[in-house]
């Protein structure tokens, strides 16, 4: 997930050439500031980007890469005009250098954490010379952040049964097979008993690397029992099972799981350090490796 820093006023367009070649129709004008976007790709001298919110009725445009940068943050979108503040309190309790008035817009944010009706952000550039604010919650929405319900999942078998599998970009292996050499973690808890395998290299990779962090994460529970719930997902297979339309599950790199002995929101709170995505459900705990801090929970 991604967020757009246009560096100065520029021209979003439907193809990638010189905006003198194109009709009003085709271009909108867009000033200087940080747009959400969910996928982006270059294109010669252009990113091909899709926007989280529509300009001039669309969300797919081009834009001149000199113009733009693309940064691996959340996005907060500031609904109204409103406060950021030092403290999570009343703006008229602060003193004037402790608080910045702040128009609508997107701006890309490293992390959000709730305090109450607030939310504490770290902000990607600086506002005021800080980048480390609160802002009241009801003026705010937050993206990229896997607010869903818990997804109905079905349980994992008891007893899988070892099978032959093709792991692309590794080829032939089973699902009783590690998936990395001294790893407690097999290609059958990452692929549901191998009736969800990789569609690509990448997410094959993804999966490789997330296995890394959960051994890392085994060996802080002293060895207990860890049980995968859910790993890598097909984008069919998690529509069908109510997930995010964006989860970190479809790129390898989500896991729902349990520890044996400690509940999940438990487990949330040993796992606090973690640089990226924490969730807790009833029956789970969500991890991922999205490059920024995130915390939520799923409710009941």
């Amino acid at each position: 997930m991604s967020t757009l820093i246009i560096t100065q006023d520029t021209v979003f367009k439907t193809k990638p050439v010189q905006s003198s070649a194109l009709s009003d129709l085709e271009k909108a004008f867009v000033a200087a500031g940080e747009y959400g976007i969910s996928a982006s790709d270059k294109d010669g001298s252009h990113y091909k980007i899709s926007l989280d919110n529509e300009i001039a009725g669309r969300k797919d445009w081009y834009v001149f890469e000199g113009h733009a940068t693309l940064v691996d943050a959340g996005t907060l979108v500031v609904k109204n005009d409103t406060i950021f503040k030092k403290e999570p309190v009343q703006s008229s309790q602060l003193k004037d250098d402790q608080k910045a008035n702040v128009s609508a817009q997107e701006l890309a944010v490293k992390s959000f954490t709730d305090v109450g009706t607030h939310l504490k952000i770290q902000l990607v550039n600086p506002i005021a010379d800080s980048t480390e604010w609160y802002v009241f919650e009801g003026h705010v929405d937050t993206l990229h952040i896997e607010s869903y319900a818990p997804p109905k999942d079905p349980p994992p078998p008891a007893k899988p049964v070892g099978k032959l599998i093709r792991i692309a970009g590794i080829g032939k292996t089973t699902t009783r097979t590690p998936i990395f050499s001294g790893a407690n973690f097999t290609w059958g808890e990452a692929t549901k008993n191998g009736t969800r395998l990789p569609v690509n290299e990448r997410i094959t990779n993804n999966i490789i690397r997330m296995a890394k962090e959960m051994q890392k994460i085994r060996g802080k529970f002293d060895g207990r029992s860890i049980t995968i719930t859910s790993w890598y997902r097909p984008p069919a297979v998690n529509r069908a099972i109510g997930g995010s339309s964006r989860s970190t599950h479809m790129q390898g790199h989500g896991v729902d799981f349990l520890v044996a002995g400690l509940s999940p929101r438990e487990v949330q709170r040993q796992l606090e350090y973690w640089n990226g995505g924490l969730g807790y459900g009833r029956t789970f705990t969500h991890i991922d490796n999205r490059g920024y801090r995130a915390r939520w929970n799923y409710g009941s």
